[in-house]
């Protein structure tokens, strides 16, 4: 059984040698021609060494040197015929067409040559003939083919005996060797041995080199195609695998990594590593590859690899090395490109952390920066400060003009906010129209207020979005660490309480947080609890103030002014409760109710036989974006009847310039109707002469603030001054709102000031006290008027 698996896996030997026939490429045929003609100097050299010692022994001997003059002549011309043919085929297979032929050409010249040499080394005695194996082992090397080895055994065996068979018949005359007996040249038995002798030997090498070759070239071909294999695994490969020696020159690299990185096969000799890693990963992937030439291992690297175009690669993967006697002879490395990965992952995060209209820290990243700036607050002993702002009355123009527009204003007030800090500072976006801001390392909390100014400052330039001029303010709350507090989630609260109060002063303004606005924050939420109800509990009133004609001292127009009766609270003047209404929205129907209950009352007071006077009524930034407002104040006169001339609309400028161009129409459309419009608190907003001249409009009010100090500040009695000789100029009544002393009249006066209001007349009065207060005065009726009440 065993007898017969041997013979099995000998037969299949056998038939792997059929399958490998004509496997050599013409290349190795070459090297193989070439590496045969080494090996051959190197046998001529060690054969020719022993021919001079031997040469030299016989001659000091008691034999003498037994080569005749001729005999070694011939001797030498074969010695160089060997060598010039072998020194011809070394260069001629490198370019020769037919490198099979050489090989078989070689096979033959070599058994010719041995021949002869056998001839001159004693014929059928001579020690030489053992060379013949030699050339049989070099052709089971050359030659592939079996059947061409066997041929070249079959040519040597007939060599030989031809020269045998010459010896014995004396047609070829032999070399006498000392001590061989001559006779053995003519003994038929012995020469056929010798003869027998040589073939079977020659016989036995080819069939053992045959089967070894094949064997060794089997394996081979194996080899070889395991590694083309393995080759065309990483050429196909997705993945970056490279090769690289200790000093970093590249050895491999596979086509993933050469399209990736945009190199050319041959470029790649040239390169090493240090050519292709940025500057970022340099560092640490040295420190990998000192570990890994150390013998050492690594875990997953993560490196930037520099294209060939400047292009940053993200690879992610692992290395190993090749150990050779107990060093390390080369790196490997394979890795794969995530740079779509790294790439999706930071747009994953920047969507988690960032604001995606504005692109500004969301919360979350916020309140990780707000942990970083307390804690670097708190170990160099500085100020952290947070600013809570929320744009004023930004939801007008979102509804009027839209949200593209509203958003594209956010994303510019962006840019103008990022525009005021430093680098280390954080501006978030945390909702809406809310934006947060943590400013780090203030030496002084005074510098928090400074940054405040500036963000005011910067956001009082007109915004130029889409064509249209916009402008927005913003009300800023400020709370310090640690004076405030070391909890982070309490310092936004106050910061957000503060907010509210500078919007309750007037809005485009900041505060800082004071302990006493937590009354206010808990009086706020009560107010919007119960702001919801007091329209329907009739808790709201009107109270009157009139405006005084500066010349006649005739009233011209009573103010309709909204107080909120709380039934906890009592009494609450409008701004306690009117931006809260602004903010929920509920001064839409608040302002409805005002204007229809304004206009009935004055016509009841024209009912009532009192002289006809105009009812002025403030208008809110968010009852002017509504786009039925017309209807609105149509509807307010239709119901109560009275005229529209009679009506007056006070708009302040601010919410005017907020969006001009809008206002523009609406405001014709309601002038057209027959209602006087006045623009309210004028001065504090960012109205030109250009913008005026646009304006449908009859009235300018001044601000109090111009005119409370007219008396002792320059500036404000410049200011006043001004307007009241811009209006004259423009045909518009100057009124002066504030006015509380006999000195404040008298200025007003004698700068041409058409009428005004204020304490120094009458506070606001509730409805039933008005008639008294008319029947004791004058009434200054205009031109509109005298001739709607002669209708």
């Amino acid at each position: 059984m065993q007898n017969m698996t041997w013979l099995d896996a000998l037969s299949q030997r056998f038939n792997l040698s059929r399958e490998a026939t004509d496997r050599q490429s013409p290349m190795e045929i070459v090297e193989r021609i070439a590496l045969v003609a080494k090996t051959r100097w190197v046998l001529l050299f060690l054969i020719g060494l022993y021919c001079c010692y031997a040469g030299g022994f016989f001659y000091f001997s008691k034999y003498g040197f037994f080569l005749t003059s001729s005999q070694l002549i011939f001797l030498f011309i074969t010695v160089a015929g060997v060598a010039s043919y072998n020194l011809f085929l070394e260069r001629s297979s490198r370019s020769s067409d037919m490198p099979r032929v050489l090989g078989l050409l070689q096979i033959f010249l070599d058994m010719l040559f041995v021949t002869i040499l056998i001839q001159f080394s004693g014929g059928a005695s001579s020690w030489f003939w053992p060379v013949y194996l030699i050339v049989t082992i070099e052709a089971t090397y050359l030659l592939e083919k079996r059947r061409e080895v066997w041929l070249v055994g079959i040519v040597g065996s007939l060599l030989y005996g031809a020269l045998l068979a010459g010896h014995y018949f004396g047609s070829i005359p032999y070399v006498t060797m000392p001590f061989i007996e001559e006779g053995l040249h003519h003994d038929p038995l012995y020469l056929l041995l010798m003869w027998f002798w040589v073939v079977i030997l020659n016989a036995t090498v080819a069939f053992i080199g045959t089967f070894l070759m094949t064997v060794i070239r089997n394996d081979n071909e194996a080899l070889r195609r395991s590694e083309e294999r393995l080759v065309n695994f990483l050429d196909t490969a997705n993945d970056l695998i490279f090769n690289i020696a200790p000093d970093g020159r590249f050895l491999y690299v596979n086509h993933a990594w050469q399209r990736i990185l945009g190199y050319r096969p041959e470029e790649v000799p040239a390169l090493r590593i240090l050519d292709i890693l940025h500057d970022e990963s340099r560092t640490q992937c040295l420190r990998e590859f000192r570990d890994i030439l150390a013998g050492g291992k690594t875990d997953a690297l993560e490196a930037v690899f520099r294209a060939r175009d400047g292009r940053l690669i993200t690879v992610e993967g692992n290395l190993t090395s090749i150990m050779k006697d107990d060093k390390s002879a080369a790196i490997w490395g394979i890795c794969r490109d995530i740079s779509d990965r790294k790439q999706t992952q930071e747009q994953l995060y920047r969507l988690a952390h960032h604001d995606t209209l504005t692109g500004l820290p969301n919360r979350i990243l916020f309140l990780d920066r707000l942990k970083q700036a307390r804690a670097l607050a708190h170990r160099q002993k500085l100020h952290m400060a947070i600013l809570f702002l929320d744009l004023d009355r930004f939801k007008i123009i979102n509804d009027t003009l839209g949200h593209s527009i509203g958003d594209k204003l956010l994303q510019s007030v962006a840019q103008r906010l990022n525009s005021c800090v430093r680098e280390v500072d954080t501006v978030a976006r945390i909702g809406g129209d809310e934006f947060i801001i943590v400013l780090v390392n203030l030496k002084e909390a005074a510098d928090a207020e400074k940054v405040a100014q500036k963000i005011s400052t910067t956001l009082s330039a007109s915004f130029n979005i889409e064509g249209h001029e916009l402008f927005a303010t913003t009300s800023i709350g400020i709370s310090l660490y640690p004076e405030d507090g070391e909890d982070l989630d309490n310092l936004v609260k106050k910061a957000d309480i503060a907010m509210y109060s500078a919007k309750g002063l007037g809005r485009n303004t900041h505060q800082y947080y004071e302990s006493s606005m937590d009354e206010h924050a808990h009086k706020r939420l009560v107010l919007e609890n119960s702001l919801r109800k007091a329209l329907e509990g009739d808790e709201f009133h009107l109270h009157y103030q009139p405006k005084i004609d500066a010349t006649s001292g005739a009233i011209t127009a009573m103010e309709a002014l909204l107080r909120w009766v709380h039934p906890d609270l009592g009494l609450l003047p409008p701004s306690e409760f009117i931006p809260l209404a602004e903010e929920t929205g509920l001064i839409v129907p608040i302002g409805e109710w005002v204007l229809t209950k304004a206009c009935q009352q004055n016509k009841a007071w024209q009912q009532e036989g009192l002289p006809p006077v105009r009812v002025a009524v403030n208008l809110s930034g968010y009852q002017l974006q509504q786009k039925n407002l017309v209807e609105v104040v149509t509807r307010a006169l239709t119901q109560s009847g009275m005229a529209p001339c009679y009506l007056e609309l006070e708009i302040t400028e601010t919410v005017i310039m907020q969006n001009p161009d809008f206002a523009i129409t609406v405001l014709g459309e309601l002038q057209e109707l027959g209602v006087e419009i006045s623009i309210d608190d004028f001065g504090t907003g960012y109205s030109s002469l250009a913008h005026l001249k646009r304006f449908s409009v009859n009235t300018l009010k001044i601000d109090k603030s111009f005119v409370r100090d007219v008396e002792i500040n320059s500036k404000d009695a410049a200011i006043a001054t001004a307007i009241i000789a811009m209006g004259n100029s423009l045909n518009l009544r100057v009124i002066a709102e504030g006015v509380e002393t006999e000195g404040q009249v008298s200025f007003l006066k004698d700068n041409l000031c058409d009428e005004m209001q204020g304490y120094f007349f009458s506070r606001p009065m509730p409805a039933e006290d008005v008639a008294a207060f008319m029947r004791g005065r004058g009434v200054q009726l205009s031109d509109t008027e005298k001739g709607s009440d002669s209708e």
